[in-house]
């Protein structure tokens, strides 16, 4: 286990970041992701990370007062969107499907109703169905509000994504990726829509951003990384090896083999005799009983 990330918003922390602040800027010490009217992003920051299949992230979190979202966006998460299509593209974000390989997860939010607004996990992954990512709800935020902690966990391996908000039951969905797919961003994001943009501006407040590696931390000196990569090869052979074996065509059947095939079917030959004659003498009946019929008239 590491800590992977731990952004506390310091004095120049954006700049450790890639991308882009967009509307987001810092409050006191929380990160206000703003979404200004007729916008979609409020930010774009990402930071890369070591390849990692076990991951938690988790940050503290508000609403503004005035915060009234009519429908659904993305923000905060992490990523592998390494994978591109041939016009350079990200699979696995975008309305882009793994193929077979790219992940991502932002935090999801849901319209606002009755100053409550719903909060839950937002993610891509081979086993998703629509297009776009699986969305799932794990609870809700009181607008305007104190902050709350958020928290969701991936682990690649046992196939599973699950979220929490303010130390609530876990709420889990399961995950399918591929066995080189692997969290390698950070990430800062928020995005408004779908399709729509901020009707006006809102914005929420984040603060103690914390992305952990619960799986074997990669700068362990402890672990043999040239064995576990021996194995991996050993593995992916052998399962090449059986592959080619599965698509060869069978064998002749052994001469014992062929005498019992060959006994069998004269059987079913003398059978298949058997049935024509009888069908073909019902069949005669049948005529003859008919001509009598048609002579008695």
């Amino acid at each position: 286990m590491s800590i992977l990330v731990h952004e506390e918003f310091e004095d120049g922390w954006e700049d450790s970041w890639s991308g882009k602040i967009h509307n987001a800027y810092m409050s006191g010490d929380n990160l206000r992701l703003m979404f200004r009217e007729g916008n979609h992003y409020g930010c774009a920051l990402y930071k890369e990370v070591p390849p990692t299949r076990h991951v938690k992230v988790s940050y503290m979190v508000r609403t503004l007062s005035n915060w009234n979202s009519h429908s659904t966006g993305k923000t905060i998460g992490f990523a592998d969107l390494r994978w591109k299509d041939e016009k350079g593209r990200s699979y696995g974000h975008g309305n882009r499907q793994p193929a077979p390989d790219g992940f991502s997860f932002r935090t999801w939010f849901g319209k606002t109703k009755d100053g409550y607004m719903p909060i839950g996990l937002y993610f891509y992954h081979l086993g998703q169905k629509p297009k776009w990512g699986d969305s799932i709800k794990v609870g809700q935020l009181k607008v305007g509000a104190p902050a709350v902690l958020f928290e969701c966990e991936a682990d690649f391996d046992e196939g599973y994504i699950r979220g929490r908000v303010d130390g609530g039951e876990w709420v889990r969905h399961n995950l399918v990726v591929t066995d080189k797919t692997a969290v390698t961003w950070a990430w800062l994001d928020a995005y408004y829509g779908g399709p729509a943009v901020a009707p006006e501006n809102m914005a929420w407040d984040i603060s103690d951003y914390k992305l952990e590696n619960l799986g074997p931390d990669p700068l362990d000196p402890s672990i043999d990384w040239d064995a576990v990569a021996r194995m991996i090869a050993d593995k992916e052979e052998a399962a090449k090896e059986t592959a080619e074996s599965e698509a060869v065509e069978p064998l002749d059947p052994p001469p014992e083999a062929r005498d019992e095939t060959t006994v069998l079917a004269a059987e079913l030959r003398v059978l298949a005799e058997a049935v024509d004659a009888f069908t073909l003498k019902m069949t005669q009946n049948q005529l003859r009983n008919l001509a009598e019929k048609i002579e008695s008239l």
